[in-house]
């Protein structure tokens, strides 16, 4: 069951019988309490595969789509919690967006066991915070974050182009550069954002940076056909 940020007010409506099949812990770091059922603690996991690139898309979602983020204070929170914990395990972050109920990153790391790292602090912090931001009594993730390789470069731009469109796609905004919780400005407005790494893709695009900047507006808000294949491959939950 996997379950981040629980109160032990909540652990104590639990019935006995369920309890039996639950491990339950708390930790300085957070000062909560964390429940794992001997279930999640015994199946084996898939690997992860490893990118030849070093590069990921890295999503992860609120359990059953539910909205993890309900106002900018809540967004802002996590954004806070990527930042500190990327520089922690060295992740370089090329492109991202925060919807309301998952999230979208491309991002770069030259060890897979600090990505699992990184996603493990971020959304179990978070959880935390929204766990008694909103006396949450639940799960708020879903078990495991998924971690796609890159391949190449086309797939490098595809995967950045499908990630900064998600506002788009969803009907949220007309106008990407008007959607705060993403990499889109960086690149199509030359907004500042310290978060981000330059995508080297996105350099080779033009010498020239008004040039490239123009391409890059072209080629993310430019409609396809079939715009849900790219979806359907990327986002598999």
């Amino acid at each position: 069951m996997g379950c981040f940020g629980l109160s032990p007010d909540w652990v104590k409506r639990v019935k006995l019988a369920d309890r039996q099949n639950l491990h339950i812990f708390s930790t300085e770091m957070t000062s909560c309490v964390v429940l794992y059922s001997r279930r999640d603690i015994t199946m084996p996991r898939k690997s992860r595969e490893i990118s030849p690139t070093g590069a990921y898309h890295f999503i992860n979602r609120g359990v059953n789509k539910k909205h993890i983020f309900h106002k900018a204070g809540d967004y802002e929170r996590y954004m806070q919690l990527v930042k500190e914990y990327a520089r922690e395990f060295k992740i370089e972050i090329y492109h991202y967006c925060l919807m309301v109920n998952h999230t979208h990153f491309l991002l770069k790391t030259e060890d897979l066991s600090l990505l699992s790292k990184f996603g493990h602090f971020v959304h179990r912090r978070y959880a935390y915070y929204y766990c008694k931001a909103y006396q949450w009594p639940e799960q708020v993730f879903r078990r495991r974050f998924v971690s796609i390789p890159i391949e190449d470069d086309a797939h490098f731009l595809e995967c950045g182009r499908y990630i900064e469109r998600n506002p788009l796609e969803a009907g949220l905004v007309d106008d990407l550069r008007n959607y705060s919780f993403t990499s889109y400005s960086y690149y199509a407005y030359n907004e500042l954002n310290p978060l981000i790494t330059s995508s080297p893709v996105y350099e080779s695009l033009s010498n020239q940076p008004h040039e490239r900047r123009a391409a890059y507006r072209l080629y993310v808000t430019q409609n396809r056909k079939n715009e849900s294949t790219f979806a359907t491959l990327t986002c598999p939950f």
